[in-house]
């Protein structure tokens, strides 16, 4: 019983870990984010650029 116990993580533990999982999902959310922007940046760019074959 004292071993099971002791695997259990304490509320300030649980809290602890859960905070650290959503700063990592926020960080990921934020850098696929900036990932799409620049993505759609490039296209935008490319675009323009076939639009324009004189240039």
């Amino acid at each position: 019983m004292v071993s099971r116990l002791r695997r259990t993580l304490t509320v300030q533990q649980r809290a602890s870990a859960f905070e650290h999982t959503n700063k990592v999902a926020i960080d990921v959310s934020e850098e696929e984010r900036r990932l799409l922007e620049e993505k759609s940046e490039r296209l935008r760019k490319l675009r323009l650029a076939a639009s324009s074959p004189g240039e």
